[in-house]
């Protein structure tokens, strides 16, 4: 069966209204462009029994058509002189009857977010309509987005406020940052003096927070962090910051002080007691480190050099900060949910070689855990994974430190760290992008 939406109109309909290009919006409503390059919208009309007739519901005469699905509307765009110009544009929205429902001034635009707001573009100012687009806020900040379903962090004269969907303000325009993800009704906001504060929308309060830097959710995981940890941040006490590095590759050694992670409110998750927290795939465990990190040059032998660190111990937390891989390790991979292959010995360097940017480790000898058991020693060289991932078995090798499948010299375990001897299964059979 075809779910498509795509140029789904029978071939007559095609031919009778020279469409070259259809798409469903929703039942009988098809939104098209003809031969001439012109965009509208057709319905469908039952005629008779199981027969139809198509009629335009907007004729062809625009530049472009969608449908907002958060507003359920038909929303076309006319150009003057059939050429694009962002302060010549006209946006007109229709329901699926057909009816105008509103139509913009020349360069006005409108965008709609996840809370159904509906935000009014004009002269690059922003301001906010109600769903029947009247006017509710002037566009009058340079920037303007929901922090939640009641109030916008809005931007003005080169500083952050909050208001109200009417527009009053309830946080004066003093700062230079408002973070993103709010925690029951708090939410960070930074001072022009750097410090930051926990904002309480109801009792409109301040809370000075104890960190020194905020930052948002990363990771040098492939895929991480997950969805769910976009309301988290890390956080840093006693903050040293190294100018010389860049602020999001070199993260981990641009600043350095007490790493702890905190939700939306500046509540503590992970306490500030490590010497950096990462955010992994899954969003219950962080990988953390000990130590007091020390950066070096790192010469490869091949007279190429290397940023690399040492004296630190990695180690995996829970979301409660209880240790479930020991903090013992000279590095950690994340490979799937649960399994996280440890390394003993070795250097841990970035990686900026052509289409690579991430810290990883040469030289050292590596084992597997499975949550909170080891399931292979730790003596090998070389793990199979494709993408950062593993599937049913883990495959590993002694003796390089890359997996080749052309040599039948490697062990296999299962995911609860029993030892296969006899009849090993090939990697070549276990697809692990799949």
């Amino acid at each position: 069966m075809n779910d498509s939406p795509y140029n789904k109109l029978p071939k007559d309909i095609k031919r009778k209204f020279q469409i070259v290009y259809s798409e469903l919006i929703c039942d009988n409503t098809t939104m098209f462009k003809n031969s001439s390059e012109k965009w509208g919208v057709l319905t469908t009309k039952k005629k008779m029994g199981l027969f139809s007739t198509y009629e335009y519901l907007i004729e062809p005469t625009f530049n472009s058509v969608g449908f907002n699905r958060d507003l359920g509307l038909i929303e076309v765009v006319k150009y003057e002189n059939d050429k694009w110009n962002r302060d010549k544009n006209i946006f007109l929205y229709f329901d699926t009857e057909g009816a105008k429902v509103w139509q913009s001034e020349k360069g006005d635009k409108v965008r709609t977010d996840r809370y159904k707001n509906v935000f009014l573009c004009r002269h690059n100012k922003m301001g906010l309509l109600d769903k029947s687009f009247n006017q509710i806020i002037e566009p009058k900040y340079e920037r303007l987005n929901a922090i939640n379903d009641k109030f916008f962090k809005a931007f003005q004269n080169e500083q952050y406020g909050i208001i109200n969907k009417v527009g009053e303000t309830i946080l004066e325009f003093e700062f230079t940052d408002i973070f993103n993800t709010p925690e029951n009704n708090k939410v960070i906001v930074k001072a022009q003096s750097g410090s930051y504060f926990s904002f309480d929308f109801y009792e409109l309060s301040l809370s000075k927070l104890p960190f020194d830097k905020i930052l948002n959710a990363s990771s040098n995981t492939y895929k991480a962090p997950a969805q769910e940890s976009l309301n988290l941040y890390k956080s840093i006490v006693s903050l040293k910051e190294n100018f010389e590095f860049d602020k999001c590759a070199y993260e981990m050694i641009r600043y350095s002080g007490k790493w702890g992670i905190i939700d939306g409110s500046g509540k503590v998750v992970i306490p500030n007691e490590y010497s950096f927290v990462d955010f992994l795939r899954n969003p219950q465990y962080f990988k953390v480190g000990i130590g007091e990190m020390e950066v070096q040059d790192f010469e490869d032998g091949e007279q190429n050099y290397e940023t690399s660190i040492k004296n630190v111990k990695w180690g995996i937390v829970d979301i409660n900060n209880e240790v479930i891989v020991p903090i013992q390790y000279e590095w950690i991979d994340e490979v799937e949910s649960t399994i996280w292959v440890v390394y003993k010995g070795g250097t841990v360097f970035y990686n900026d070689d052509y289409q690579e940017d991430y810290w990883a480790i040469k030289n050292g000898k590596l084992g597997v855990y499975n949550l909170t058991k080891l399931i292979t020693p730790i003596e090998y060289d070389a793990i199979k994974k494709t993408w950062f991932r593993i599937k049913e078995y883990i495959f590993v090798q002694k003796g390089t430190n890359y997996f080749d499948e052309n040599t039948v010299d490697y062990d296999v375990y299962t995911l609860d760290g029993k030892k296969i001897a006899n009849n090993k299964p090939s990697p070549r059979n276990y697809n692990n992008n799949e």
